[in-house]
């Protein structure tokens, strides 16, 4: 990995995904290099550009180092992000979702995997944004199609917009499908997207073989009864 630190000027909000094997841009195949995420759009740190970070009161500088969810942590007499520059690929970089491009179908409902970001060996990032809908065929699929992850877990952050296809989402809420659970558009989704010429979300989604569990204290925010959204009638 990188060293690196976050500085962020205002109270900020995080949604961390941590790989354990390299993150790379998606095979864009037949759409070309530039197709979704063009790399002049990429951001990377400028030498000097950011604010000098001040030892400790001991005089030193701690790096913390991640392993198999355990924390090391290393110390140095110097500030360890005194760089003045690179060679290579192997960076910090900032891309922002206002810069991804989407790709979108007329008349097909384009998979999931259209809209990658980021894949790594055993997971895929796609960023859902606003995007025309599939308007050139009355018969064509508005909403994703029912489906059961049979490799994946796959977490959905809700980040900003009117997400048509679930009911009672806001953004900042995270969704979880585990593997082998049936999910797709709640009740009366395909009848509200029949109407919609484009989608005004902005949501990210994670897929991975490995299997996610909730962290400890999740269950105090837990919506325990969304599995009910997908019924028409009440059941008690």
């Amino acid at each position: 990995g990188t060293t690196h630190r976050f500085a962020p000027t205002s109270p900020t909000f995080l949604m961390s995904i941590e790989a354990r094997s390299e993150i790379r841009f998606p095979d864009k195949g037949i759409l070309g290099h530039h197709a979704l995420v063009d790399p002049a759009v990429l951001r990377v740190p400028t030498p000097g550009e950011a604010s000098s970070l001040e030892a400790d009161a001991q005089g030193e500088w701690r790096v913390d180092v991640k392993r198999d969810g355990e924390i090391t942590r290393v110390f140095y007499p110097f500030s360890p992000l005194d760089v003045v520059g690179w060679k290579g690929t192997v960076s910090v970089m900032q891309l922002n979702v206002a810069d991804i491009r989407p790709v979108s179908s007329d008349r097909y409902h384009l998979p999931p995997t259209a809209h990658a970001t980021f894949v790594m060996r055993d997971a895929v990032v796609c960023t859902f944004l606003p995007r025309p809908l599939e308007n050139g065929d009355p018969t064509a699929l508005k909403v994703p199609f029912y489906h059961s992850n049979i490799d994946y877990d796959e977490v959905l952050f809700y980040h900003n917009g009117d997400f048509f296809s679930r009911r009672g989402i806001s953004p900042a809420m995270l969704t979880l499908h585990p593997q082998g659970i049936h999910h797709g558009p709640q009740p009366g989704a395909k009848e509200r997207a029949a109407g919609l010429s484009r989608t005004d979300e902005v949501a990210v989604m994670l897929d991975t073989k490995n299997r996610l569990r909730v962290a400890d204290g999740a269950d105090a925010f837990e919506r325990a009864d969304y599995w009910k959204s997908w019924q028409t009638k009440e059941t008690r």
